[in-house]
């Protein structure tokens, strides 16, 4: 049994926190609001005021490399033929290759910066209403936009600079252009003239070092722009983090290229020109190979051929002068044999300087050649080894025509290889297509208002409701009665809800205050319900008290001590009580506005005996029943010193006599001694405090202050009570809800 009570208190303290985190947002809601507005207006000025980024983009395809002619796959064994699959990683990182941008950045002038001088944000908001001659028709009561703002741009202003040299120090640094009458120009770096120029003309500074064309300025005179050449390295490396190059799918060869820019035309032309380098750029690397191969077997054919001329002649003085026939059959077996091996050897000695010329020693092709070798050279030594049994004429006529053979066969085949990589480079094609060419797409990109908005409003939210709970941590008010009993040890006698009728019961603001007595105009009101039970409350604390005067007092203003007096007065009378309500408060007290009397004669008339008490008292009915009141009259110099005469204790003493009960409504203890004075008199003193208003040391301080002149607070009137705050809220609202609903 123990357990489910622990978890059910558990549960109720975990409820109990939820609702208090939801009616602290509820509570600080304008305060959210407010930053919700402010954040959404910052972000609607950065979404609209930045330009807007439009994207372009192309596509690509790269197709596995193969030859151009059928039948040259193995040409020379340099694998000039033959599929090999392109790897997509390597053709991106071609595409964003220093070589392939530095010429489109050449081509279009990517190094120049150029445009006009706006103020941020609020300038790119302008240029979205206005032209540039608009500026001229704007009121003039818009000092800032006068003649004096036109340094910065306004319209649509525009400017197009084909060409700009600076010497290296200007590099990177921003140059100031101002727009003249007659399409005239200056140009100035560090508020220094550097040259004055002409539209569509080029213009030279007077030491050489700095060349400028602009080809088109359109803006008002006095209008500033913002120039910069920015080093060929810096405009590469920026470019290579803005283009954007991906596969599309898996091995599918397909590449999408994809930039972004405030200038549609221009992300068009660089992304066009991109894809057409490189295009340009594959097609003579496919042809490379054949080139480089071919130039080789050009160096090598004169060798050659000088070789095959000399071993003829050899053998043609060799047979003269000795007069020899033809080799037998058996020994021109084994000349083809030895010929067809040194023509192999001879071939593989050719590619391997050819290979070396791209490979080490140590590279697996060269390795695989040299070990092919060595199967041929001891291939050779055991044919050659036949030989030897033949006479030494046939010997060496064998010998002379192997020497011939060779040298012509090979001396053919590299004639053959020489006219296959002539047809090859002719008719050399790259394996790159372009499929899509650069097209932008209309709607801009960037910034995305929609997002940039919601973010805005959300980060105001949080930022709103951060605010809400530092403040309530900084500042801990108290909004329980029952922790303000068990703090301070005093019972809360009343706990007043708020008003379903009125909507402040206390407040700062004057215009808030209650206009007439809630009791009267809606007596089922759960406040003005609250107050009968501190009626019976009230019968329990008078019987210990020294007499029948009641002080309802507060820490600070506004916290509804006027409501709580007059709303209890009207209830104690309507039980045929005879009530006095006393306005006390002589410097701000506003009970005649309330019960629509004059203010004077009032107290302070009376106690300087400016009046009589009959002239004071005032009856108010309530229904068959009725009240008496006195007002709080003129506003003395001293109300201080006015209560502190004999006359008041003499006045309240008379009145205990003739009255059942006496309230007295008194100003805040923290800001006046007043109900110091009027509490020494009282027999019960109440103070008033108002939910999520005061914090307990403010609270405390108000008790220990009337305690320290012999006050006891008999006890609290909590107002303001929200039920839905606290664990018992819904149970408190709904009997009082209930208990209207009977009496209707």
């Amino acid at each position: 049994m123990n357990d489910k009570t622990q978890i059910s208190a558990q549960s109720d303290d975990d409820e109990i926190d939820l609702l208090e985190l939801v009616y602290t947002i509820l509570d600080g809601k304008w305060l959210i609001l407010f930053f919700i507005l402010l954040s959404t207006f910052l972000a609607f000025i950065y979404a609209f005021g930045q330009p807007p980024i439009y994207k372009a983009d192309a596509v690509l395809q790269v197709e596995s490399k193969k030859a151009a002619i059928p039948g040259l796959d193995d040409l020379a064994g340099l694998g000039l033929g033959g599929e090999a699959n392109a790897s997509v990683g390597t053709e991106i990182e071609i595409i964003k290759s220093r070589k392939n941008l530095k010429k489109a950045i050449e081509k279009l002038n990517l190094d120049i910066e150029a445009g006009p001088k706006r103020i941020p944000l609020l300038g790119n908001l302008y240029s979205k209403f206005f032209n540039p001659d608009d500026v001229q028709k704007l009121p003039k009561i818009w000092g800032w936009l006068d003649k004096k703002a036109y340094p910065y741009a306004w319209g649509n202003e525009k400017i197009t600079v084909n060409r700009l040299d600076v010497p290296a120090h200007l590099l990177d640094k921003n140059l100031t252009l101002i727009s003249r009458d007659k399409d005239s120009f200056d140009l100035l770096f560090d508020k220094q003239l550097i040259l004055q120029g002409k539209v569509a003309r080029r213009s030279i500074s007077k030491d050489g070092s700095i060349k400028i064309n602009v080809q088109e300025l359109v803006a008002l005179p006095g209008t500033k722009f913002t120039l910069q050449k920015r080093s060929n390295l810096e405009v590469i490396q920026t470019l290579q983090k803005t283009i954007k190059a991906s596969e599309k799918g898996k091995k599918t060869g397909i590449i999408s290229l994809a930039l972004e820019g405030a200038d549609k035309q221009l992300i068009v032309k660089t992304l066009d020109h991109i894809s057409k380098t490189y295009l340009e750029q594959n097609q003579s690397r496919s042809s490379l190979d054949a080139a480089n191969a071919l130039d080789f077997l050009k160096r090598q054919i004169k060798p050659v051929k000088d070789k095959a001329d000399k071993a003829e002649a050899s053998l043609k003085l060799y047979r003269t002068q000795h007069q020899t026939a033809d080799i037998s059959m058996e020994t021109q077996a084994v000349l083809n044999v030895v010929a067809g091996i040194d023509t192999e050897l001879q071939k593989l000695s050719l590619k391997r300087d050819e290979l070396g010329q791209k490979y080490t020693s140590n590279h697996p092709v060269i390795q695989a050649i040299t070990a092919q070798e060595k199967k041929l050279k001891k291939r050779k030594r055991r044919t050659l080894s036949k030989i030897s049994k033949l006479p030494e004429t046939q010997q060496e006529l064998l010998k002379r025509e192997r020497d011939y053979k060779v040298a012509s066969t090979t001396y053919l085949d590299l004639l053959n290889q020489i006219q296959g990589f002539k047809i090859a480079k002719a008719s050399t094609v790259g394996n790159v297509y372009i499929i899509d060419k650069a097209v932008v797409y209309d709607k801009p990109v960037k910034p995305k208002k929609g997002l940039i908005l919601a973010l805005g409003a959300l980060l105001g939210g949080m930022l709103g409701i951060l605010l809400v709970f530092l403040k309530k941590a900084l500042h801990q008010t108290v909004h329980n009665p029952e922790k303000l009993e068990e703090i301070t040890g005093i019972p809360v006698y009343a706990t007043v809800p708020l008003s379903t009728t009125v909507k402040l019961t206390g407040g700062f603001n004057k215009d808030k205050r209650q206009k007439s007595l809630l009791a009267i105009a809606n007596s089922t009101d759960p406040a003005i319900e609250s107050l009968r039970s501190l009626r019976t409350s009230l019968h329990f604390a008078l019987l210990e008290a020294k007499n029948n005067i009641v002080m309802i007092t507060g820490p600070s203003p506004g916290i509804g001590k006027s409501f709580i007096s007059s709303n209890f007065a009207s209830v104690l009378a309507s039980v045929e009580e005879k009530v006095l309500l006393i306005d006390a408060d002589m410097r701000k007290g506003y009970l005649h506005n309330v019960l629509n009397k004059k203010i004077s004669p009032g107290l302070s008339d009376l106690i300087s005996d400016q009046a009589t008490l009959e002239d004071v008292i005032h009856t108010i009915q309530i229904g068959d029943d009725s009240m008496d009141i006195i007002t709080r009259g003129k506003t003395p110099p001293n109300p201080s010193e006015l209560l502190m005469h004999s006359r008041f204790k003499e006045l309240l003493d008379q009145l205990s006599k003739q009255y059942d009960l006496i309230l007295i409504d008194t100003p805040p203890v923290h800001a006046v001694t007043d109900p110091t004075i009027i509490g020494a008199l009282s027999g019960v003193v109440f103070m008033v405090v108002y939910s999520d208003l005061h914090s307990m040391k403010e609270i405390e301080h108000a008790v220990t202050r009337l305690a320290h002149t012999g006050i006891e607070t008999k006890g609290f009137i909590f107002n303001g009570y929200n039920p839905k705050k606290n664990s018992y809220g819904y149970g408190y609202h709904s009997y009082y809800g209930d208990y209207k609903s009977d009496n209707n």
